[in-house]
């Protein structure tokens, strides 16, 4: 009995001993534990304490110092992409009273159906321009109405309307057409209206006015010279510098001598004018949202503006010359230069020769920046929330080709990489003009515009629309070969217009 007893005692305290041993043989959680990641296979080297294992990211590894960290890189979302403009011109009715839309890069409506134009004022109020085809993704729609489209609507989209239906409601928005609030109210009280002039005339309309009043006082001068009249042309040379300088500037006043400050104009002056178009253009520039559109044109603005008054200066000095003559002989030089000085400040001045008036230093002039501060305010077209208007071929060609096959079919394309052998007529657009700017060609003849502006994009567009190159950027050139005789009028869809005027030139296709 007392064995059995020995023999239990000893076996208890036989598992005792082994759960002892058992329960020290277990590894301190809290002095032991490491990352799963630091865990390394027995039969491996050690690595170094701070690795990090390559596929986890940088901010994981808690060794790393704070600087160390990485940050996740955000790609900047691209910038929506620009369908085109609407642009407004002066009709025969009213100012800014005709419309030019321009879009490239869209795809035609769904069958059954076409898109519209509309114009929105601030009271949501909206005028239909009228409906309009897709042409191979591009789009030259343009009219005209008794209003000032300018002054009356603030932003613009385009619907998808079903055929042969007319039930006065809009359909679904394909584009919405925009220009910066800030900027408008600016661009408006330049070529618009400005509450604070004379008859509430916009700076540049008041500047034509009042411009338009000087030459005419200075034809009468020039007849007074060529009647022997030196007094009475004395007399409308102060006429001249008064409607210029305005009544507050530093040559107003009795200039001849005869006791009265004569002044034909509204007392406000041109140059004053011209300078508050130069202050208004530049707080368009400085609103918030401030478009490349806007950036652009406003430069065309001051650089015409500036061009003007620097012509006006001159015009005020040849005046005084006149004023300060003896005889109508002496006086005749000074009243010839007069004249010129004032249409060039008008009109501007070809400088370099190439057949047209662009804005830049030397050429552009009142009217020039009138154009100019027009287009400030085209409207820019991009798709609206949920459409899908981009054009396939668009995205998927480089620009250059896609512009040169967009051109009719009496015009051949030719990939812009063919040699330069097989372009004999090279026209470069330089300065916001096409040098040459008139050319004549034999049928079959290949022209090739190269682009040498430093930024804007320009086009060779038919004003007949029977060939566009689209437009393209600095360095990139497009050729087109013409085979049917003609005469050609085009111009750039961003510079010109296709009246003629701007960025605009001629090419003759002979048999």
């Amino acid at each position: 009995m007392f064995r059995k007893k020995l023999f239990f005692l000893f076996l208890i305290l036989l598992f005792a001993f082994a759960a002892c041993a058992d329960e020290s043989d277990e590894p301190d959680v809290t002095a032991t534990a490491v990352p799963q990641e630091a865990a390394v296979n027995p039969t491996t080297p050690p690595t170094e304490p701070t690795a990090v294992p390559t596929e986890l990211p940088a901010a994981a590894d808690p060794t790393l110092p704070p600087t160390a960290t990485a940050v996740p890189v955000v790609e900047a979302e691209p910038a929506p992409q620009r369908f085109g403009v609407l642009r407004f011109r002066d009709s025969d009715s009213a100012p800014a009273g005709s419309f030019q839309l321009l879009l490239e890069g869209i795809t035609a409506p769904a069958a059954g159906t076409h898109y519209e134009l509309w114009l929105v004022d601030d009271s949501f109020n909206t005028l239909n321009l009228g409906p309009f085809e897709v042409a191979d993704g591009n789009v030259q729609f343009s009219g005209s109405v008794e209003q000032n489209l300018l002054a009356a609507y603030s932003s613009a989209f385009i619907s998808v309307e079903p055929n042969d239906v007319d039930d006065g409601e809009i359909g679904t928005i394909a584009l919405n057409g925009t220009v910066p609030a800030g900027s408008l109210l600016h661009i408006r009280h330049v070529v618009t209206a400005f509450a604070g002039n004379p008859d509430g005339s916009a700076f540049l309309i008041g500047a034509q006015g009042q411009i338009h009043h000087a030459m005419e006082h200075t034809g009468f001068l020039l007849d007074e010279l060529a009647n022997d009249n030196i007094r009475e042309a004395q007399r409308h040379a102060e006429h001249v510098i008064n409607i210029l300088d305005g009544e507050a500037g530093p040559n107003f006043g009795d200039l001849d001598g005869d006791t009265v400050a004569q002044n034909p104009g509204d007392g406000f002056g041109v140059i004053p004018y011209l300078n508050g178009a130069k202050e208004h253009t530049n707080l368009a520039l400085a609103a918030d949202g401030v478009t490349a559109e806007v950036e652009l044109h406003a430069g065309h603005v001051l650089i015409s503006s500036d061009n003007a008054l620097s012509r006006l200066d001159d015009a005020i000095s040849e005046a005084l010359r006149i004023i300060a003559s003896d005889s109508a002989t002496e006086a005749q030089p000074a009243a010839e230069e007069l004249a010129a000085l004032l249409d060039a400040a008008l009109n501007g001045v070809d400088a370099n020769g190439d057949g047209a008036v662009a804005p830049i230093p030397d050429e552009g002039g009142i009217i020039t920046a009138y154009v100019h501060g027009q287009n400030m305010a085209s409207f820019e077209f991009f798709a609206a929330e949920g459409a899908n208007v981009a054009a396939a071929p668009a995205e998927e060609a480089p620009e250059a080709e896609a512009a040169a096959t967009e051109a009719a079919p009496t015009v051949e394309a030719v990939p812009t990489e063919a040699p330069a052998a097989a372009a004999p007529v090279v026209i470069e657009m330089a300065n916001f003009a096409y040098v040459p700017n008139e050319i004549t060609v034999e049928a079959g003849t290949a022209v090739t515009w190269v682009n040498k502006d430093s930024g804007p994009r320009h086009s060779a567009t038919a004003a007949d629309g029977s060939f566009d190159t689209g437009l393209f950027d600095e360095g990139e050139e497009v050729t087109l070969t013409f085979d049917a005789p003609g005469t050609y009028i085009y111009y750039c869809t961003l510079h010109g217009s296709p009246d003629g005027s701007g960025m605009a030139a001629t090419i003759t296709v002979t048999e």
